[in-house]
């Protein structure tokens, strides 16, 4: 037993310096309110946590060049028209539970169109050129949202998240600043109440995520007034929106992600004094979304460009966004 002797002495030692490491690398690890804040787009929870605030802004730009047409084919449009379209959305989240969340969202709309055609005169046998320009800027449409986790997400299970948001038309519907009938201000608002309800899934099988979502949007009755000639508003309705998205996104790290995302949507015809009309007909797109997202503490960045890969009747100019979020 002598012999053994040092050895069982170096064993208690041994146990004594590195059964605490051992104890507590069996507890949890419990987060604190500064590390809550600062989980990436990757770690947090689909909704925020309880008290938190996050104020962000989304930036999209857009240049009107071509377009689907009814039959589905891409085409420029005619009579040389060039036109942008650019919003800035303003949005606030606030976690009133940890799985309750509401989001205020509104935004800046800043329009421009351009169209340049030629006229022929019969009585002088003689061709004008027409030159339209328009512009719209200001306060655009808001939006309430609330946003609640159905089902938790952990390491054996899929999240469900539901959605609820109401849209209000806070920006100008009509025509303004009327100078002729091809000089004036382009409406920046939808000029009618909207209700959308969805569902979003989320998994994460590290370095990978897959989401899915569906989201069906209608479109209240609403007046206003569609050329700069009309003298009263004309009531109308557009078409109700159903949305569907999946995504396989790469995660590099904590705080790099490559997002994945293919897009539809489909919008039915709209009304205008209960009639179908050419001015609303129905529209649909297929879209690819590839983005990257990234963390620098509290902050977020984020960009990423829709590509229109295949539609009817919609636009088929890629749309750019940036993404700047910030969480108290």
């Amino acid at each position: 037993m002598k012999k053994y002797a040092h050895i069982i002495r170096y064993s208690l030692v041994f146990t004594v310096l590195f059964l605490p490491a051992v104890i507590c690398g069996q507890v949890e690890k419990q987060l604190t309110p500064a590390d809550i804040k600062q989980q990436t787009i990757v770690t947090e929870p689909v909704t925020l946590k309880k008290g938190f605030l996050r104020a962000g802004t989304l930036m999209n730009y857009r240049i009107a060049d071509k377009y689907f047409t009814d039959k589905g084919e891409k085409e420029y449009y005619t009579s040389n028209v060039w036109g942008s379209k650019s919003s800035y959305n303003f949005a606030f989240q606030y976690g009133i539970s940890d799985r309750l969340e509401v989001e205020f969202a509104t935004e800046y709309m800043n329009s421009r169109q351009e169209s340049q055609t030629s006229e022929f005169i019969a009585a002088t046998n003689t061709t004008r050129t027409v030159l339209l320009k328009q512009k719209g800027t200001g306060i655009g449409d808001s939006y309430l949202r609330i946003r609640y986790q159905i089902v938790p997400e952990n390491r054996h299970r899929v999240s469900v998240t539901g959605n609820i948001s109401v849209g209000i038309p806070t920006g100008e519907k009509n025509p303004t600043d009327i100078r002729s009938a091809e000089k004036y201000d382009l409406p920046v608002g939808s000029g009618n109440f909207t209700l959308a309800a969805g569902l979003y899934t989320r998994t994460i099988i590290y370095p990978y995520s897959f989401t899915g979502s569906v989201n069906y949007v209608y479109n209240f009755s609403g007046k206003k007034k569609f050329n700069v000639t009309d003298i009263v508003e004309k009531e109308f309705k557009p078409g109700n929106i159903i949305e569907t998205s999946v995504g396989i996104n790469l995660h590099l790290n904590e705080w790099i992600v490559f997002s994945n995302e293919i897009n539809y949507q489909h919008k039915e015809k709209g009304t205008i004094n209960d009639h179908y009309t050419p001015l609303m007909p129905l529209t649909w797109a297929v879209s690819y979304r590839p983005g990257l997202v990234f963390q620098v503490k509290k902050f977020r960045l984020g960009e990423s460009v829709t590509i229109p890969v295949k539609g009817k009747n919609t636009p088929a100019d890629p749309l750019y966004v940036v993404m700047v979020q910030y969480v108290f």
